[in-house]
């Protein structure tokens, strides 16, 4: 069986990057990668080969960072390039328009303005009952032990929330309530938003630095696979075209965004010619092309602190 692709979000620093749920900084993520073994982790564009080709190893490894957030240039570009390593980058193009992708100016919303992650759940059910929503009652089948059960980095408090969120809001109210939040604090979207995301240019030179930029939607959406078909295909065609377009190069990969994919979904891709796809865990014992697994950061880390 191919050893799971590694996966990586968010990172901190003591300068602009906040540490906010699962952001590891420089340090423990050089550890990391000599932990696994750099020797095991092919260049980007050579594990692409090596798939197409079907000679990939048991063993071989590869690295894939999701979301072009900064953070990732800042912290792990320069271990990337102290190690003479390059990864696959998974980005959404919507933000390279001038748009606002509102799940990571939430996210960065409550990593900044709140003491811990636990605060803002609390904050976010009183936001809830404001609207009117009894966060209890709409918990009625809400069950800790299965719902995201692939991702045991997740706590209770975690999928909790994530259940509220995505299963009994859903995209549109969830930002009612955080606009509402925000408005709350005194602040706005756009002013959290400035500098979150890479530019075209970083994209740029990470392509023309030999790693391989590949697809992850336009705009992100959370639960993809409930869109129309022909909504899926206007997502990753504006996707493809904005990543053809910054990097004069046919993108060939993509991961999901939060998981979610359908059979519609792998047929959209197919027709625009990906040949290489990421899913976002393990647990997924038969898998196509298009859903290779990949293993969170954090349980890598995990298993190192258990071992030290």
């Amino acid at each position: 069986m191919q050893s799971p692709a590694i996966m990586f979000h968010h990172f901190r620093d003591d300068l602009r990057h906040p540490a906010g749920q699962g952001a590891i900084s420089a340090i423990e993520f050089r550890d990391l990668l000599l932990h696994v073994g750099i020797e095991r982790i092919l260049p980007a564009r050579e594990y692409l080969r090596r798939h197409l080709n079907g000679t990939l190893r048991p063993h071989d490894q590869c690295l894939t960072f999701d979301d072009n957030v900064r953070c990732q240039w800042d912290v792990a570009v320069p271990i990337l390039n102290e190690l003479g390593l390059t990864a696959f980058w998974f980005v959404y193009t919507s933000v390279m328009h001038g748009q606002i992708e509102r799940l990571e100016v939430y996210r960065y919303f409550r990593t900044t303005r709140f003491t811990t992650v636990d605060d803002f759940y609390t904050a976010f059910d009183v936001a809830l009952e404001h609207r009117g929503i009894s966060p209890s009652a709409a918990l009625a089948r809400f069950d800790a032990r299965s719902y995201l059960k692939p991702f045991p980095f997740y706590t209770t408090a975690d999928r909790r929330f994530r259940f509220l969120r995505d299963e009994v809001l859903g995209p549109e109210q969830y930002g009612v309530v955080m606009e509402q939040m925000l408005a709350d604090a005194n602040v706005s979207a756009r002013e959290l938003a400035s500098d979150l995301w890479m530019t075209a240019d970083h994209l740029r030179w990470l392509h023309e630095s030999g790693h391989v930029v590949g697809l992850h939607s336009h705009s992100h959406p959370t639960r993809l696979e409930r869109m129309s078909q022909a909504d899926q295909h206007r997502e990753y065609t504006a996707n493809f075209t904005a990543i053809q377009r910054i990097t004069g190069e046919v993108p060939t990969t993509v991961s999901h965004p939060c998981n979610s994919y359908s059979s519609a979904t792998l047929g959209v891709l197919r027709k625009l010619g990906v040949r290489l796809g990421f899913r976002s865990n393990t647990d997924f014992p038969q898998h196509s092309e298009l859903e290779l697994p990949r293993q969170d950061h954090s349980n890598i880390i995990r298993q190192m602190r258990k071992a030290a």
